[in-house]
């Protein structure tokens, strides 16, 4: 190929290049859209003024962040990418944050729309979140509790929960002399009704998969989709009330999810 042939040659291919990456860019920002939506005080009625709303897409940790909610109570999140989120509400008096995912999947220049209402903790709870998450942070795991009995026949065991908290869905680690296995939790009760968390102070019966021992120790293990986006002061959750069909609300997170969301594009 001559030297002239071969130049323009380079030119088209390099102009095709940047033709190719400005469609992509072009795609990309098209398959963007936006949240708005209201926060409501922990009575569900009362709009809550000044609070800013962050979203975490977990498969990318890209964090999106509202301007302060005007006296309505409305916010806006332009850019959002469909996507699995978790969330934070941060207010003057402290943090909410969810407890659950937000599967988020908007359409080019779609806007969702979603309710969220805050709920505290009480100051016993309070205290018991935010000194466990402290601890998952530096070590990955938090001790909650102590077997106080084990049934082999049920796999039934009672524990004292000493610190922390400990909640259905959470990842244990169940630890002892001869013990040690981790599992998601999946049965959990108080006073022989099913229930959904126990703090420190309360005995809780849970179910485990292997056989343990009594004196075996309890651990919560720290999940990165679970872990709330700003760690402290945290006193309540934001629940998520209603909004319209493209977000989902209480979805279950696959281990293969980690790698990629299943509501990107």
């Amino acid at each position: 190929m001559k030297t002239g042939a071969k130049k323009i040659f380079k030119v088209f291919g390099m102009a095709f290049l940047v033709f190719l990456l400005g469609i992509c860019a072009l795609s990309l920002m098209a398959e963007t859209g936006s949240i708005v939506g209201f926060v409501y005080d922990q009575d569900g009625t009362t709009p809550l003024a000044g609070a800013v709303i962050q979203f975490k897409n977990l498969s990318t940790d890209k964090i999106f962040e509202s301007r302060p909610t005007d006296e309505n109570g409305i916010f806006k999140l332009p850019g959002i990418e469909s996507g699995v989120y978790v969330y934070n509400v941060r207010t003057d008096a402290g943090n909410f944050s969810s407890e659950g995912f937000l599967a988020v999947n908007v359409g080019a220049n779609e806007t969702a729309k979603m309710l969220i209402s805050l709920k505290p903790y009480d100051e016993k709870e309070t205290a018991a979140v935010n000194g466990m998450f402290k601890e998952l942070e530096l070590a990955g795991e938090s001790l909650v509790g102590t077997i106080l009995g084990f049934d082999p026949y049920s796999r039934m065991a009672e524990v004292k929960i000493v610190k922390g908290r400990i909640r259905l869905n959470d990842r244990i680690h169940a630890k002892g002399k001869t013990t040690d296995f981790y599992q998601d939790l999946s049965t959990l009760s108080k006073g022989g009704a099913a229930s959904t968390k126990a703090v420190a102070g309360e005995s809780a019966a849970i179910k485990l998969n292997q056989d343990a021992q009594q004196g075996d120790l309890i651990y919560v293990v720290k999940k990165k989709e679970l872990f709330p986006i700003v760690l402290a002061p945290v006193i309540g959750f934001a629940s998520y009330v209603a909004g319209s069909s493209v977000i989902q609300s209480h979805i279950q997170i696959k281990e293969e999810f980690k790698q990629a969301s299943p509501f990107k594009n």
